[in-house]
């Protein structure tokens, strides 16, 4: 029941952020960017099999729309994306992946800030779990509900303190895999520096992890750094601890210390833009098991690569 009503509250905080009453100042701002990306593919393993190894040509169209408005007071952005993907024979691997997402924030007062996100997407257990774990798992469709709210205050020109709570839902259509839902609160504490070159972020969070098989109890205190190393090159360093208690079924406790971590690089430019980090984290799989994941992420606009390592 209390999960209930913490997802109704955040349903109520996006409501209030996307029906927000029209800002007072009339300078206003509206982008929107349709987008096709059209492309060819080969792939030499379509199901990750290396005994029943099949290969195929497929076409990849993606039709994309995002749409930003801004004022003085408002901001708000939504985005919509579908993924069709057609192979030449293996046509029992064609797939239609779907993004739909909003996020927005809205100052209330001169040092109040209210923020909301939402986003959807479907897409394939291949594509999810490859990515986020590194494991390489039967093929399944997958749905994943992500929103969020959050509240700033900004407590002088340089510091700002937030209290944000996030919920992701995860809804496998086969009964071989395990939905779970999660819900994190957090309270991130944000100094800059006078140079606006560096800034450091405190951040203790709570979280409820719930699935069939294993409810699961995570607290964590992290402290990331970030530096503006140029114009368009950033670093971002986070290092944190945390403690994790997973019950099962039984009634059995596991709980064990850990640490969790991100170094990575951030490049922005005018035609680019590309990202290299490394991070340790805990990770939930497509069995709802909590495991821990070293992962390298190399991305350079469309082009991306995740390496990870599971323990």
């Amino acid at each position: 029941m209390i999960k209930k009503q913490l997802f109704l509250f955040s349903c109520v905080a996006l409501t209030f952020i996307s029906i927000s009453l029209p800002p007072r100042s009339a300078a206003q701002d509206l982008t929107i960017v349709p987008a096709l990306e059209l492309r060819v593919e080969y792939d030499d393993n379509l199901g990750f099999d290396q005994k029943d190894e099949r290969d195929d040509f497929a076409g990849n169209a993606i039709p994309k729309l995002t749409l930003d408005y801004k004022t003085e007071l408002l901001d708000v952005s939504l985005v919509g994306e579908l993924d069709f993907l057609k192979y030449y024979n293996e046509t029992d691997f064609d797939r239609t992946n779907q993004l739909f997402g909003f996020d927005g924030r809205y100052r209330v007062f001169s040092r109040w800030t209210l923020a909301g996100n939402f986003q959807y997407r479907k897409d394939e257990t291949t594509d999810t779990q490859l990515e986020e774990t590194g494991q390489v798992v039967d093929r399944d469709r997958v749905k994943t509900y992500d929103a969020g709210s959050g509240l700033l205050y900004q407590l002088t020109e340089l510091s700002d303190l937030g209290l944000d709570f996030d919920y992701r839902k995860r809804d496998y259509s086969s009964d071989d895999d395990t939905d779970f839902d999660r819900y994190t609160f957090s309270l991130p504490y944000t100094k800059k520096f006078a140079t606006q070159r560096d800034v450091l972020t405190f951040e203790p969070a709570y979280t409820i992890f719930d699935s069939d098989d294993e409810d699961v109890t995570d607290y964590r205190f992290g402290v990331g750094w970030q530096r503006l190393l140029s114009e368009t090159l950033t670093s971002e360093l986070e290092i944190g601890a945390r403690y994790t208690d997973i019950e099962d079924p039984d009634g059995k406790n596991d709980d064990n210390i850990g640490y969790f971590g991100e170094l990575g690089l951030i490049k922005k430019g005018e035609t680019f833009s590309g990202k290299i980090a490394f991070s340790r984290d805990i990770r939930a799989n497509s069995d709802a098991e909590i495991i821990e994941v070293d992962r390298l992420l190399l991305n350079f606009d469309k082009c991306s690569v995740f390496l990870s390592c599971v323990f």
